[in-house]
């Protein structure tokens, strides 16, 4: 999955896109029919997002591996959730396509970043409101004094603490925009909204 989503290659171009591509067949070619997503690859794109958020809990509640969390945990918001529904854009632009069209229309997708990837399939217009509360967890993360105090910050100062509040909040409206964004894109009708619940 970090292949598929986050890859890029450092040498031997060519390589990095075969492997890639051999990747994205061999989940499409399990899809039986060419009106459904590619569906074996949405659900491991799931479970990705599932282990990312058990492997926070793995490495910041168990004493015998603890880790700061706070930074991860606004990473697992922001950062990570942003690959994650990038991934689940992505996959939705494949219902009703036929086999070739999935696996060309995946390429193109797993080439962009996933900042790319929700401006391309959404728009960048209707991506602006997503993106500046976006750009405000950048503006977080590179103030050197904010991740100091994220590092050193106590688990049990978590619903006090103003900065890591100021954060958590702007994730919850990074949430809601990107569910917003997903009903915007695709309608009520499309089989992505089923697939993610059931």
């Amino acid at each position: 999955m970090l292949y598929l989503l986050e890859g890029e290659f450092l040498t031997n171009e060519s390589e990095f896109l075969s492997i890639r591509n051999d990747i994205i067949e061999s989940y499409v070619g399990n899809t039986p029919s060419d009106h459904q997503l590619a569906f074996y690859l949405l659900n491991d794109t799931i479970r990705y997002w599932r282990t990312m958020a058990v492997d926070y809990a793995q490495k910041t509640y168990h004493a015998a591996n603890k880790k700061p969390w706070a930074i991860r945990n606004v990473k697992l918001v922001f950062s990570r959730k942003l690959i994650y529904a990038s991934g689940l854009f992505s996959i939705a632009l494949t219902a009703d396509r036929r086999k070739d069209d999935k696996i060309s229309i995946l390429n193109t997708m797993f080439a962009m970043t996933p900042i790319d990837r929700i401006k391309y399939i959404c728009g960048e217009v209707q991506s602006q409101r997503l993106f500046e509360i976006y750009d405000t967890f950048l503006d977080k993360m590179s103030d050197k004094e904010t991740r100091e105090h994220l590092e050193k910050l106590k688990r049990n100062k978590k619903e006090t603490d103003k900065i890591f509040r100021e954060i958590k909040n702007e994730g919850h409206y990074f949430s809601r925009e990107l569910m917003g964004l997903l009903h915007r894109t695709f309608h009520a009708s499309h089989p992505i909204h089923m697939a993610i619940i059931f």
